[in-house]
């Protein structure tokens, strides 16, 4: 699908940050210790790096997770290992069926990557939310705004919290009388899943009560991730409706449309 982006990209920086961090890290310790203590400490470094995965799969139940979790511990468990190997090779044990466990855990994991499996898709959901509007103009307001109505039963809404949550649309928080759908973006879910994060009042978010209303709050800083001033109202408007034909689908168990629709954006995956 061919459309002119409205929303600007994430710095490249933070892509290659992480990979070119374990690299420096790699041979500082090798230059000063020697490759011994510099597997180990890639490898204890992978062990608490597998943790965070492993808190998202509890999170959200997306499986994606459990296969980084699993690179993560198998990666940890050949760097360990493979010191006293190189040394004596009688103790190589178990250490090729951990590279075998690293290998296959990469391949899938590169695989759900570039499908962005991985990744919180609230940029996909501005970018769908942006695609009708044409109109700009400096209309920028921190209330929410009333988007219109949709018939639900809980059970529909019990549906639809699942699928936006297990497929990394939004992170659902529960109330009484609604759910508030928070829009995450890559970066910004950690404080959520972690706990930090009690609130939703600084983010953009659409809620959703068992009546049906459906409000819109897009906060001044994600707006500003918008190449231009898109007119608000508008703006807003087009969200909710994104999202009540989001839950329309669901409601009619046709969720893989949801996705086809996001897939066809075809954003970077890494930015």
């Amino acid at each position: 699908m061919f459309f002119e982006r409205k929303t600007k990209d994430s710095s490249v920086l933070k892509i290659i940050l992480f990979p070119i961090g374990l690299i420096a890290i790699f041979l500082t310790v090798a230059s000063l210790a020697g490759f011994g203590p510099a597997l180990y400490m890639i490898g204890v470094m992978y062990f608490f790096i597998s943790v965070m995965p492993f808190i998202t799969f509890l999170r959200t139940r997306n499986a994606g997770f459990l296969a980084v979790t699993l690179f993560s511990i198998f990666t940890f468990l050949v760097c360990v290992s493979a010191p006293s190997a190189i040394k004596d090779k009688s103790q190589i044990d178990l250490i090729p069926l951990f590279l075998v466990g690293m290998y296959i855990s990469l391949m899938v994991v590169a695989y759900l990557t570039f499908n962005r499996k991985l990744r919180w898709r609230g940029q996909e959901i501005f970018e769908l939310a942006a695609l009708p509007i044409e109109d700009t103009g400096d209309s920028f307001s921190a209330r929410p705004r009333p988007t219109g109505q949709v018939p639900i039963s809980k059970t529909e809404m019990i549906r639809f919290v699942d699928f936006m949550t297990k497929n990394l649309l939004a992170f659902a928080f529960r109330e009484d009388n609604r759910v508030i759908f928070v829009l995450a973006l890559p970066g910004k879910d950690t404080p959520y899943l972690l706990g930090l994060k009690k609130d939703y009042l600084e983010d953009t978010w659409v809620a959703i009560d068992f009546d049906g209303n459906i409000s819109v709050n897009i906060t001044e800083k994600d707006y500003l991730l918008f190449k231009m001033d898109l007119d608000f109202d508008q703006l807003c408007q087009s969200l909710g409706n994104l999202i009540r034909e989001f839950l329309e689908l669901s409601k009619n168990g046709q969720e893989s449309q949801i996705i086809e629709k996001m897939n066809a954006l075809r954003l970077n995956p890494f930015m």
